[in-house]
C-alpha cells in the first residue's frame, strides 16, 4: 500500500521537529496560564496580594518552573508527544484533559506535602489553573496544527528506507511501512548472488549487499529493514556493521510469536539475548493486585457514597422494579458469579425481543438505542455510573478494577470458556474481569469483538500496577466524554 509523499509527510509523526514545536507550544501556553490565574486570583481576592505583587506570589502561588516541570512529566508518561502529528483533534483534546488533569493533581499534593515547594499555595489558584490551562492549552493545542503542517511542508523530514530482501514477506513488509506512513521505501536491496523477486511491488531493485555502502551513499538511506529467512547471517553481519559505521538504523524482523508469549531483549550470560516467557501473572503479582483492589475500591466506596445514594435514588423512582440488576457472569477460570449493576432497563424486558437488532459480533450483544433503557438508565450508561456497584464485586474478590470484559454466563460455553475463540478464553480465565480496561478507555461500546480479543491479550501481556493507574486515570476522563457509550 503506497501513499504519495505529501501524505507521508502530513503523516510522519517521529519527527523530532514536530514534538519539539508542541512542546514549545505548550510551554508558552502553561505561562500564559499561569499569569492569566495569577491575575484572577488577584481579582477574585483583591485584598491577599496588593497587584503590584504579582510577580512576587511565590508564597501563595506555585511557582512557574515547578508548573512546567510538572506538566513535562505527566506529558511524558501520558506520551503526549509520541505519535502527536496523527492525533486527531478528539484525541489531542483527551490527551490534553489527561495532562491538565494530572498536572494539578501532582501540583496540589507537591505543595501540601513538601513546605519546601509551597505548601502555601492558596486554594482558589489551584480551582481557578484547571479550567483556565485546560482552555489555554486546547487553544494552543489546535493553533500549532498549522505551525507544524507549514513547517513539515517547508522542510519535510522523511525517513529514506530500503527492505532488504524478496518475495511476499518483504512485500507484506513494505506494506505495513506505507500503511504505518512513518517514512518512504526508496527500493529493494538483494541479497547478493539472488536472482531478484519483485512480483507484486513497482519498487526498483536498489543494488545488492555486497554494494550496501554505495547504495547508502547514492539514495541517502536512513534505514534498513532485513526481511528474515532472506540472507546468512554472515551477509546480515555485514550489513549491520556497514550501516552502523554509515549512521544507519537497522531493523530485522523475527519469527512472529503467539500472544501467549511475552518478548523482551536481556543481558545474560554476558551477551544481549531475546527472553520469551509465557504470559502469566505470578502469585506475588495476584497478591499485589488483589491488595491494591481492596484498598482503592474500599477509598473509592467511602468517598462516593453520595453518589450511589443518589443513583439508588434515581432507579427507584424513575421506573418500577429493583434497584439493582443481578446476572450471572463469567469470572476467573470460567467460574460463574453474581454480577451487580444499577439496573437500566424496564423490568421483565428480554434479550429476545430485540434479538434482531444486535449490532455485535462474537461473544458481544448490543444494541444503540435500546428501546428496554429507560431515559434514567441512558443517562446512567452514558457515564457509567450504572457500574457503581461493581465495587462491591470487587471487595468480595470476584473482579477487579482493571481487566477484561465481564461476559454474561449465557454468551459462553456452560464451562465459562469459547470453543469458537479458545485460545482468548484461555487468555482471560486467567484473571478476574474488570470493572474498566482498554477496552473502557479505547471506545467502550463502540469496540467490536475482535479487538475487544485484542485489548484483553494485550492487558494480560503487559500487566503492572501502573498499567492499571494509567487506565483508572484515563477511565473518568472517557467517562465524562460519553466517547462510546450507549
Amino acid at each position: 500500500m503506497q501513499r504519495d509523499d505529501h501524505s507521508l509527510i502530513v503523516q510522519s509523526c517521529e519527527c523530532w521537529r514536530c514534538r519539539t514545536l508542541h512542546g514549545l507550544f505548550d510551554a508558552l501556553g502553561l505561562t500564559l496560564a499561569w499569569y492569566v490565574t495569577v491575575h484572577l486570583r488577584l481579582a477574585v481576592h483583591p485584598w491577599t496580594l496588593p497587584w503590584y505583587a504579582a510577580s512576587r506570589a511565590d508564597s501563595v502561588v506555585p511557582p512557574l518552573y515547578l508548573l512546567l516541570a510538572l506538566w513535562f512529566i505527566s506529558a511524558a508518561w501520558l506520551g503526549l508527544y509520541r505519535a502527536v502529528c496523527r492525533h486527531r483533534l478528539r484525541v489531542t483534546f483527551l490527551r490534553v484533559i489527561e495532562s491538565v488533569t494530572l498536572t494539578n493533581m501532582l501540583l496540589v499534593v507537591l505543595t501540601f506535602f513538601f513546605r519546601s515547594l509551597g505548601a502555601q499555595v492558596s486554594h482558589s489558584f489551584v480551582l481557578l489553573h484547571v479550567p483556565v490551562s485546560f482552555v489555554v492549552l486546547v487553544g494552543i493545542r489546535y493553533a500549532t496544527l498549522p505551525a507544524v503542517a507549514a513547517v513539515q511542508r517547508r522542510w519535510p523530514l522523511v525517513q529514506r528506507i530500503a527492505v532488504l530482501g524478496s518475495g511476499p514477506e518483504a512485500n507484506f513488509m513494505i506494506e505495513q511501512i506505507g500503511y504505518a506512513g512513518e517514512g518512504r521505501v526508496a527500493g529493494i536491496i538483494m541479497p547478493a548472488g539472488a536472482t531478484p523477486d519483485t512480483r507484486g511491488t513497482s519498487l526498483a531493485v536498489l543494488g545488492t549487499t555486497n554494494r550496501l555502502a554505495e547504495v547508502i551513499n547514492r539514495e541517502q538511506l536512513d534505514r534498513l529493514v532485513i526481511v528474515r529467512g532472506v540472507t546468512t547471517e554472515e551477509e546480515v553481519e555485514h550489513c549491520v556493521r556497514v550501516s552502523q559505521r554509515m549512521g544507519v538504523t537497522v531493523n530485522r524482523t523475527v519469527t512472529p510469536f503467539g500472544p501467549d508469549t511475552r518478548v523482551a531483549l536481556a543481558n545474560r550470560y554476558g551477551m544481549q539475548v531475546m527472553e520469551l516467557t509465557p504470559v502469566t501473572f505470578t502469585q506475588a503479582q495476584q497478591h499485589i493486585k488483589r491488595a491494591f483492589d481492596a484498598v482503592v475500591a474500599s477509598l473509592t466506596l467511602l468517598l462516593l457514597w453520595p453518589l450511589f445514594l443518589l443513583c439508588v435514588m434515581l432507579v427507584k423512582f424513575s421506573s418500577p422494579g429493583p434497584v439493582l440488576y443481578r446476572s450471572r457472569r463469567v469470572g476467573r477460570g470460567g467460574r460463574h458469579f453474581t454480577f451487580l449493576k444499577f439496573r437500566t432497563m424496564y423490568q421483565g424486558s428480554s434479550r429476545a425481543s430485540v434479538a434482531a437488532s444486535n449490532e455485535k459480533s462474537g461473544h458481544i450483544f448490543k444494541v444503540k438505542n435500546d428501546p428496554r433503557v429507560t431515559p434514567v438508565g441512558r443517562f446512567l450508561r452514558r457515564f457509567s455510573l450504572d457500574e457503581l456497584p461493581q465495587i462491591v464485586n470487587v471487595l468480595l474478590g470476584e473482579m477487579s478494577l482493571v481487566g477484561p470484559r465481564p461476559l454474561p454466563a449465557g454468551d459462553l460455553d456452560p464451562d465459562g470458556m469459547s470453543r469458537q475463540f479458545s485460545f482468548w478464553a484461555e487468555q482471560r480465565a486467567r484473571v478476574a474481569p474488570g470493572i474498566t480496561g482498554l477496552w473502557q478507555i479505547r471506545g467502550r461500546s463502540a469496540v467490536p469483538f475482535e479487538k475487544m480479543m485484542e485489548f484483553d491479550v494485550e492487558y494480560i501481556r503487559g500487566w503492572s500496577v501502573l498499567a492499571d493507574l494509567k487506565i483508572l486515570f484515563e477511565t473518568p476522563i472517557v467517562v465524562i466524554t460519553g466517547l462510546g457509550a450507549y
